[in-house]
């Protein structure tokens, strides 16, 4: 699901992203330089922020099956540590 939503979302801004992108290359440079700029702008912003959102839900993915496989071994190790201890004790 969170996959499927960011998809969607980076659909929609690209979308938006492109829209401004074609829209800009309409006006002309030398009569309205202030829309033109700030269309320009707003694509760039739009990709970068963007982006930036997807890196930091990647990264906080990655972070949580590292901490699943981290916890996992963990219990894994206390498992052998008191097998060990347990035949320790018995000879």
């Amino acid at each position: 699901m969170k996959w499927m939503s960011a998809s969607i979302i980076s659909f929609l801004v690209s979308l938006y992203s492109l829209a401004l992108w074609t829209e800009s290359k309409f006006v002309d440079e030398e009569r309205a330089y202030e829309l033109k700029t700030t269309l320009s702008m707003k694509h760039r912003v739009a990709e970068i922020v963007w982006g930036g959102v997807l890196i930091l839900v990647l990264a906080l993915t990655i972070k949580e099956r590292i901490d699943v496989a981290v916890d996992k071994t963990s219990q894994v190790i206390e498992r052998c540590r008191s097998g060990l201890e347990k035949q320790a004790k018995q000879s």
